[in-house]
């Protein structure tokens, strides 16, 4: 039986993940703000510390999958709080459960990215830059100045993470497929 977390397995594209991949026969780790099996807010360091400690512990340090699909749109959120959980927590999730993956069976990780990033003009390339250097407190400060580009510059941070580094030893070179999935508009 394979065993894969899911963030934002509460709602959403989260949970028809979750409702398929179970009805496949596979046990779900789900992490989410509540309905889930380990209850995390991405949007806090501590949140994304104690999610880390939670899902390595149900899964006793060993994952076959892993889905970084908790986000938030842009609308009516403050930037910080948008890069905060489409960005930062799912890097951070996928950094911290690379190990636990590394140990896997196929082990494979998917972070949702968004359609949306390409038809958003002028997303500005600071947002992007700090996102991808890993500071958040730049970003956080960028993207409640720029924030109805948040979602997209954390969505196109996010795809440009994956890119550079699912070729790397932490990744493919460790057995482990890692792809961004970019859906369109979901309901």
């Amino acid at each position: 039986m394979r065993t894969i977390a899911i963030t934002g397995s509460a709602s959403g594209i989260g949970l028809a993940t979750r409702n398929v991949l179970e009805a496949e026969g596979a046990r779900v780790i789900g992490i989410d703000l509540k309905d889930c099996d380990v209850k995390a807010d991405l949007a806090t360091k501590v949140g994304r510390e104690g999610a880390l400690q939670d899902t390595i512990a149900l899964c006793n340090g060993q994952l076959d999958g892993f889905v970084a699909c908790a986000g938030i749109s842009g609308i009516g959120n403050p930037g910080s709080l948008t890069v905060a959980i489409n960005y930062f927590g799912a890097v951070e999730l996928l950094e911290g459960l690379q190990p636990a993956l590394a140990k896997g069976t196929d082990a494979s990780a998917v972070a949702i990215s968004s359609n949306g990033v390409t038809t958003m003009p002028n997303i500005p390339d600071v947002l992007i830059d700090a996102l991808l250097s890993g500071d958040e407190a730049a970003a956080a400060e960028i993207a409640d100045k720029h924030t109805g580009h948040a979602y997209a510059g954390s969505k196109l941070a996010l795809a440009r993470w994956v890119r550079r580094s699912a070729t790397g030893e932490n990744w493919i070179q460790a057995g482990i497929t890692l792809n961004a999935v970019a859906p369109g508009r979901t309901s």
